[in-house]
């Protein structure tokens, strides 16, 4: 009978996702650019699903130097990226250009920063668009922070790593 009764709790646990923290886990989604499969920085399975409340919450709050440390630990170099109209890598953008007509356009990333995006690639931050739905927290915003932040750290480390 106590065997029954522990098989109960253990799979009530795991079915509330209540195991191992992962009700209160710092999940931050990211996904490859043109697929559709999503993955997580954390490099481990994980029975949290996308939730763009806790994404707001999870980048605000995220320490970026051990999510750095945790993405190099695994072998991932890739930039961070956030969708808006085009990609954007916030950190390493050119600045803005002046076309003839004076218009000004937004160089997306510094030609000095292309061989890392060529030989490493990127991810982009789930749940980040130019489209922004009122009922759903500030998370471009947040997102745009985190990954300057992110990318900034990470080219300092891949350049002293060499």
């Amino acid at each position: 009978m106590t065997s029954i009764k522990l098989t109960c709790i253990v799979f009530l646990i795991l079915s509330t996702g209540q195991a191992f923290g992962q009700a209160n886990s710092k999940v931050i989604f990211f996904y490859i650019p043109y697929m559709d499969s999503t993955e997580t920085n954390l490099y481990r399975d994980t029975l949290v699903k996308f939730d763009f409340k806790t994404q707001y919450v999870n980048i605000k709050n995220a320490d970026i130097e051990k999510e750095v440390e945790k993405a190099l630990l695994h072998n991932d170099y890739r930039i961070v990226g956030i969708s808006g109209v085009s990609y954007l890598y916030p950190g390493l953008e050119g600045g803005y250009k002046t076309n003839k007509d004076g218009t000004k356009v937004l160089i997306r990333l510094d030609p000095k920063y292309e061989s890392y995006m060529k030989k490493y690639g990127f991810k982009v931050v789930k749940g980040t668009s130019d489209s922004i739905n009122s009922d759903n927290p500030p998370l471009q915003s947040v997102a745009y922070e985190f990954a300057k932040k992110y990318n900034l750290q990470l080219v300092e480390k891949i350049k002293t790593k060499k």
